[in-house]
């Protein structure tokens, strides 16, 4: 298969796993027979080799089964090689390595290679996986926020932000205290965007307080994203 030998050609994992079985191995066989200690801490890099191996074959199984094999095509290592290099570093169930493999498919569809841009596989790599979960729920909605900021007394800066109603449901999180921060960050990748529409306070409220309603949806480029990575349905967790 085509998209196989490219990726083959860019990390040979047999070539490394033989390398090192043939000469590391027999290089300290010596040191290994003389302790037991030694002995695991030298093989334990080729059990992690094979491990590894194991699992990049299922991701690439999973790829393939994405894809018919008339639509193939070979893909450029440049986008393949980041990929599978950032899937060894992710949990297999993961909504994270979905995304990683969603994009592998893009890149050997013959019909939607178009979406596989490079700086996709840089973007997944900076995610969390709450913000993977966020992604997620916004790739078909946008959701609304009622915050209350607090100012430092001179407004020079933002003190703190209270969520005071939330449409998100924050309880899909694994810490759903990091929801501003995380928005935060998908807004710096230009995934998110977000609107205020600030609300009349009462003349009795902190002089330092101003509320608001915040909507969150995703950007054209977060669009475009979220089509070639996030699935349209997961059962990793429930919605």
């Amino acid at each position: 298969m085509g998209w196989l030998e490219d990726i083959g050609k860019s990390l040979p994992i047999e070539k490394i796993y033989d390398d090192l079985a043939r000469k590391s191995v027999v290089q300290v066989g010596d040191i290994a027979l003389n302790s037991i200690k030694a002995a695991r801490c030298i093989l334990a890099p080729i059990d992690y080799l094979a491990a590894q191996q194991d699992k990049l074959q299922n991701h690439l199984k999973r790829v393939n089964d994405k894809v018919p094999e008339n639509r193939q095509i070979n893909a450029h290592p440049l986008l393949t090689g980041p990929i599978i290099d950032n899937l060894k570093y992710v949990e297999e169930e993961s909504l994270i390595s979905e995304m990683f493999e969603n994009l592998l498919a893009r890149a050997i569809d013959r019909e939607r290679a178009s979406e596989a841009h490079p700086a996709f596989s840089k973007i997944i790599a900076q995610l969390s996986p709450d913000e993977a979960v966020i992604l997620y729920h916004f790739k078909n909605q946008s959701y609304e926020a009622e915050l209350n900021y607090i100012y430092a007394p001179n407004f020079e800066y933002i003190n703190s932000i209270e969520i005071l109603k939330n449409q998100f449901p924050v309880e899909l999180l694994t810490f759903p205290n990091n929801y501003i921060m995380y928005l935060n960050h998908l807004c710096h990748l230009n995934l998110l965007t977000q609107f205020n529409n600030m609300l009349h306070m009462k003349e009795s409220s902190p002089y330092n307080q101003k509320r608001c309603i915040e909507t969150t949806k995703t950007t054209t480029f977060g669009q475009l994203f979220s089509q070639a990575c996030i699935p349209e349905k997961t059962d990793l967790f429930k919605t």
